[in-house]
């Protein structure tokens, strides 16, 4: 029989979050082992746009495997980051708070040591903890580690897409990330040696469709004949544009690749666990520009190709099969969910993350805030980009709007889902409420002061190799 479990924000409860029903059971069944507390697996995929992920209705088939998962469980329709750019996303998603109040602002940055994350938690309720990372960027130095037992940062020449031969003048082979094949192979060896013995919470991240876009043939050749498909809501390359379409299809056949990864992966476990005994959570951290607005890469804006993200969760003892949410939702509230749904005690959140435990029926509220900031750079430039200022968004319900020092701008995303046209001379009083309630937020977060950071020559050659200039 279903049963529901309030959580109510204040003391002891999710700190700033609004009131929430956390809806078990929905008729689903109970675990196959009662009293056996469920595992979590967490997987990330680096750089990967929801809209070109077939489950959410893309032309190709690049994600199969993922789309079963859907059918098991649920589908959020409008997840976000809250910023388009890899280690202030993983910040985020672990600390249920925004980039402004953990302080990892960019790549590099390395999270405070007293912010609670939801490996802290876990390792506190007594599970096992792994983590298989695979790019530099979330090195264990960064503070994401904390709450780890085990964490796999190890990177070789072998199993890396980025080498760099001539590394820091002569001094020997750089490799920075892991193909995913090799990261599938290192979590189901921990999952021989620790899968049986208690709950556990391992977290597997895969690179492959960041730069660059270099998939193995067999994907490749798979996707080719698809590549005239109609892409269902996904945009991408120009027609005029051949080497960005072949770029785009390269990327397509990456997220394929990691699908098959991802399928081996959570095959293994399911074989070995049963379906009913683990909670599975795949989401991307940030999309790809594949030259929609000019602009191949991420991190220089703030529009849907960029911030919009893939999320799916999957419980067959608890969650229902076959649900799409359409309400928006954030990264931010993976960790409150996953805690809820696991019956613990929330983490204290910022004042400013306004996170909460998603409903496991879906019914989430159409018209709650999420925010967006974009990094800072270095420079007033970034390959042609003006990234002088600070850019900051915010959606509410239809309405998207983002704000720099230039031409503030406003979408209405359910008419214009590509933010092809700024309606914000037809919406005057729209934009300006908006505008008033991003500039109330960002005093909220700024008021959490944080040591400014700087990054070490070495790795800014690090991420530099990764094609972070800044």
């Amino acid at each position: 029989m279903a049963w529901e479990r309030v959580l109510w924000s204040g003391r002891g409860a999710l700190a700033g979050a609004m009131a929430v029903v956390a809806t078990w059971g929905l008729g689903c069944g109970r675990a196959e082992r009662p009293g056996v507390a469920p595992s979590v697996l967490l997987i990330t995929i680096d750089t990967a746009r929801a809209d070109h992920f077939s489950s959410y209705g893309y032309g190709r088939p690049t994600t199969p495997f993922i789309d079963g998962l859907a059918r098991e469980g649920i589908l959020f329709e409008a997840a976000y980051t809250p910023t388009p750019t890899t280690a202030p996303a993983h910040a985020s998603l672990f600390t249920a708070t925004y980039p402004s109040e953990h302080g990892v602002l960019k790549n590099g940055h390395v999270l405070e040591a007293s912010r609670p994350t939801l490996a802290t938690a876990l390792q506190g309720a007594g599970y096992r903890t792994a983590a298989i990372v695979s790019s530099y960027v979330l090195a264990k130095q960064f503070g994401l580690g904390r709450g780890f037992a085990h964490y796999d940062d190890d990177f070789t020449a072998a199993n890396s897409s980025v080498v760099v031969e001539e590394w820091e003048d002569s001094k020997g082979v750089g490799h920075f990330d892991r193909r995913a094949d090799e990261t599938t192979e290192r979590a189901v060896a921990w999952l021989r040696a620790n899968g049986d013995s208690g709950p556990f919470f391992l977290w597997v991240h895969y690179f492959d469709p960041h730069h660059p876009f270099d998939p193995p043939p067999a994907q490749r050749r798979l996707l080719q004949d698809a590549a005239k498909a109609p892409a269902r809501g996904g945009r991408g390359a120009p027609d005029d544009d051949e080497d960005a379409r072949e770029r785009t299809l390269a990327y397509d056949a990456e997220i394929r690749f990691v699908d098959d990864q991802v399928g081996r992966l959570v095959d293994y476990l399911d074989d070995r666990l049963g379906r009913e005994r683990t909670l599975v959570v795949v989401a991307t951290d940030h999309g790809e520009g594949l030259m929609q607005r000019g602009w191949m890469a991420h991190g220089v804006h703030l529009h849907e190709e960029l911030v919009r993200a893939a999320l799916i969760m999957r419980w067959p003892a608890r969650l229902p099969s076959g649900r799409r949410v359409l309400a928006p939702v954030g990264l931010i509230d993976i960790a409150p969910t996953v805690l809820a749904l696991l019956d613990l005690e929330p983490m204290p959140t910022g004042t400013g993350s306004p996170s909460q435990a998603l409903r496991a029926d879906g019914d989430v509220a159409q018209d709650r805030p999420l925010f967006f900031q974009r990094r800072p750079y270095d420079t007033p430039e970034h390959r042609g980009w003006d990234v002088s200022d600070p850019m900051f968004g915010i959606r509410r319900g239809r309405w998207k709007y983002i704000e720099t020092d230039g031409t503030p701008e406003l979408f209405d995303l359910s008419a214009d889902p590509g933010e092809t046209r700024n309606v914000r001379e037809q919406h005057p009083a729209t934009a300006d409420a908006l505008g008033a309630e991003l500039r109330a937020w960002r005093e909220r977060v700024d008021g959490h002061p944080h040591v400014p950071q700087q990054i070490s020559p070495e790795d800014k050659a690090r991420l530099r190799a990764l094609g972070y200039v800044e």
